[in-house]
């Protein structure tokens, strides 16, 4: 055995073996490969490092009005985890948490020393590490998180903030004024969980913050993530039933029904909060098939490069069998090969992930040490011992069956079979990740470019939550006077982030007849900048302090028509909703539909847009053009009229583009396993065409001297490609049409699945590979037939 590989290494760089071409085809294959696996692994992997993971639940809500419905919402009211732990036996411990933060889940705040720091907050009860426990690094988690205005930080904010942080005092940018102490610090929350943070402040904490909170709501004000752990041995099933018998109590069913609302609560394991949503599935499904095409399209070419040494390997294989080694020994002495290549391949895809560190981690979402858990290397080496197994197997049984007789004649056998066939599988592959991901693009580019009933491509806009209302009053005036600025508004949330739920009465009732999404408050100057339509009525007018107009989408409109059967429209009539201090509201306009959030949540909703002016949290600018000077611009006049504020200015089309992140990634992790795939196919291909052109070199020379011209060579060595081609291109388009119709699936818009579009794929692939051999046999063509018939 230690004979074998000393040969294997002696002949690493012998002429006609082409190692150097197996082994980096391999190790670049291997390379992504590998970690599609490991984020699929990493996927699959989120929140099982909770203790106790398979006994905790998040509570969800279950809502239906009328023909409206919205499932598994991961929200509850304020009241309900407490009355779970406090009613029912079979619960361990319950928790609330409140999400805060920007568009980016990200908070700022400042340290006494005017430092300034970011990371990602929430609020929480003083069970949450009960219940989502971390290991304490100092500080008991309980009794800070029982009082208001403590948190909690994590390590690597402690470490970032430096010296003895407990009982350090920080303000948060959103509420000025507002002193935050320090009670103690927990190790960090891994990548792979659903709820991501650096900051814990105590739930306790709202009144003083918000001047109020809903903690004791049964319903409404469905604000809060609630988190359920159970006893063991307690069903699932039996939990909710206790659940609904609890809503029972504390609601009057009937009276849900009477107002048209059906209501319950569920559960949904921890550990399936992220990996167990269809669009993770779906993903974690066509990542797993990308990975293994592209994978066996590199053990295919490995193949495929190890049988067309078969010629020039022969005489020495025979002469082994003529010195007493038999099948087994030959067999060996192949898989020996096969694992030194593996291994060395593996060392070339470790230095490929480490040189594209960044690529990898933007690709997987994660770091590598995140990634690469011992579980995650478990299965990846599996797959690695696959590979060594097909990879040395084929060629093994190829080998061993080369008769002895072969070291004293000349041994033509070319296995054309086999090589068209392993070409054949790398044709089908690519022309799958090509058509796909042709799919995919134009999918992403349907999203990005998607009218949302709005204009947004000059637009930009800053936070400016907990800012004095004179200030952002004072900001807003200066903006409008820069050059470049052709409009200034403020909203309390723009549509690119999907707003609350509210609902309509029937009047003097609590009877709810239809569910719309809440935009709150604008000013006058909104409808205009943001270039929504309106369709009928009339825009705000400036200068109402409390106005009691509003205006309604279209699709809202035509519902409240349909249901006070208001044949005439419904400006200027009347309807009463919740979620306001104020019931009843006289419709002013109605605009045209917009769309709430991204095109993947759910098709456009109805809205509803009030006024005020009071300056909101948002301010709107329009620019003549978004650029970098532009923007300074606008930064530097808000932070001279808000001062002490941490301003960022957004670009509305970047955060528009990044809603759709996940989906960015996924079509970056099919183009680069088709770049991938195609170069290692196009390796193959060039190899198979050496050998034909070498095999049949008598063959072209004889043609050429009975008049064939250099377009009839080239014309039978394409074809011959092209009639292997041809059949496993249609397959793998086929194949690519299947995938890209359930990945489709996710999105309420979606683009139509044309047959040009795998056609031309098709039609690209078939003439990259005539190109190729074109190239490739070109010289060929045009040799001069005597040298050929001499050299025979």
């Amino acid at each position: 055995m230690k004979n074998n590989y000393l040969a294997v290494f002696r002949s690493l760089f012998k002429k006609g073996r082409h190692n150097e071409i197996k082994i980096l085809a391999l190790g670049v294959g291997l390379a992504l490969g590998l970690v599609l696996i490991s984020k699929v692994c990493f996927q699959l992997s989120y929140d099982n490092f909770y203790p106790d993971s398979e006994r905790i639940y998040q509570l969800q809500e279950n809502i239906a009005l009328g023909d409206q419905r919205v499932d598994n919402w991961p929200g509850s009211s304020g009241a309900v985890a407490p009355a779970i732990k406090a009613e029912i036996a079979a619960v361990e411990a319950t928790a609330r948490v409140e999400l805060m933060g920007g568009d980016d889940g990200e908070s700022t705040f400042f340290t006494p020393d005017k430092k300034k720091y970011s990371g990602k907050l929430i609020m929480a009860d003083s069970t949450f590490f009960e219940v989502l426990p971390r290991p304490m690094v100092a500080g008991n988690a309980r009794e800070a998180l029982s009082r208001p205005l403590y948190a909690l930080i994590s390590k690597s904010m402690a470490d970032r903030i430096g010296g003895e942080v407990m009982g350090l005092s920080f303000e948060l940018n959103s509420f000025p004024g507002r002193t935050i102490t320090i009670g103690g610090v927990f190790e960090d929350v891994p990548e792979n969980t659903h709820l991501q943070y650096d900051v814990v402040l105590s739930l306790v904490s709202s009144s003083a913050l918000y001047g109020s909170d809903c903690l004791g709501n049964w319903f409404g004000c469905d604000r809060y993530c609630s988190y359920v752990k159970v006893m063991p041995g307690i069903s699932r099933e039996t939990m909710e039933a206790e659940i609904g018998n609890l809503v029972d109590r504390h609601l009057d069913p009937e009276q849900l029904k009477r107002e048209g609302i059906d209501f319950r609560l569920s559960l949904r394991e921890l550990e399936n909060l992220y990996s167990g949503t269809s669009e993770i599935q779906r993903m974690s499904i066509m990542l797993v098939l990308i990975a293994f095409a592209l994978l066996f399209a590199a053990v295919m070419n490995y193949v495929l490069i190890e049988i067309s040494s078969l010629v020039t390997r022969t005489k020495e294989i025979a002469i082994y069998k003529c010195y007493g080694a038999s099948g087994r020994n030959i067999s060996e002495m192949i898989f020996a090969e096969t694992l030194v290549h593996l291994v060395l391949s593996l060392m070339v895809a470790v230095l490929l992930i480490f040189a594209f560190r960044d690529t990898v981690e933007e690709i997987v979402k994660a770091s590598l040490g995140a990634l690469f858990t011992w579980r995650t290397c478990l299965v990846l080496g599996g797959v690695c011992l696959g590979i060594f197994i097909v990879a040395g197997l084929i060629p093994s049984q190829l080998f061993m069956r080369i008769p002895v007789a072969s070291a004293f004649r000349s041994f033509k056998e070319s296995r054309r079979i086999w090589k068209k066939a392993l070409l054949f599988i790398q044709f089908a592959v690519a022309a799958f990740l090509v058509a796909l991901l042709v799919v995919i693009g134009l999918q992403y580019n349907r999203m990005v470019n998607d009218d949302p009933g709005y204009s947004y491509d000059r637009l930009v806009y800053s936070w400016v939550i907990g800012a004095p209302s004179q200030g952002i009053r004072t900001a807003m005036e200066e903006l409008g006077r820069l050059p470049g600025v052709d409009g200034v508004s403020t909203a309390y949330v723009i549509p690119i982030f999907a707003g609350s739920g509210d609902i309509v009465y029937q009047p003097g009732t609590t009877e709810s007849v239809l569910h719309f999404c809440d935009m709150y408050w604008v000013d006058a100057a909104y409808v205009p900048l943001m270039e929504m339509t309106l369709l009928q009525g009339k825009n705000f007018e400036t200068g109402k302090a409390d106005s009691a107009e509003v205006l309604v989408s279209k699709q809202m409109a035509d519902r409240l028509a349909e249901v006070f059967d208001w044949k005439d429209g419904v400006v200027g009539k009347q309807i009463e909703v919740s979620g306001h201090k104020r019931r009843g509201y006289t419709v002013r306009g109605v605009y045209e539909d917009v769309r709430i959030g991204a095109i993947t949540d759910k098709e456009m909703r109805p809205s509803l847009l009030f006024y005020s002016e009071q300056p909101q949290n948002i301010v709107v600018i329009k620019l003549n053009e978004v650029n970098p000077e532009n923007m300074k611009r606008v930064e530097e006049t808000l932070k001279k009229a808000l001062p002490g504020k941490d301003i960022v200015v957004n670009s509305y089309k970047a955060s528009m583009t990044g809603l759709y992140r996940d989906s960015r990634i996924f079509r970056d992790a099919v183009m680069w396993g088709g770049i991938v795939t195609l170069l290692i196919t196009f390796i193959g291909l060039i190899g198979y065409t050496n050998d034909e052109i070498n095999r049949r070199s008598k063959e072209i020379a004889v043609r050429k001297i009975n008049g064939a011209t250099t377009s009839d060579i080239l014309f039978m060595l394409s074809a011959d490609a092209l009639y292997m081609a041809l059949p496993a291109v249609l397959i793998g388009v086929v194949g690519a049409y299947i995938a890209g119709q359930k990945w489709l699936e996710q999105f309420a818009e979606k683009i139509d699945l044309d047959p040009l579009i795998f056609l031309a794929s098709a039609v690209a692939i078939l003439g990259v590979v005539a190109l190729t051999v074109v190239l490739r046999a070109w010289v060929v063509a045009n040799d001069n037939p005597v040298e050929s018939l001499r050299a025979e």
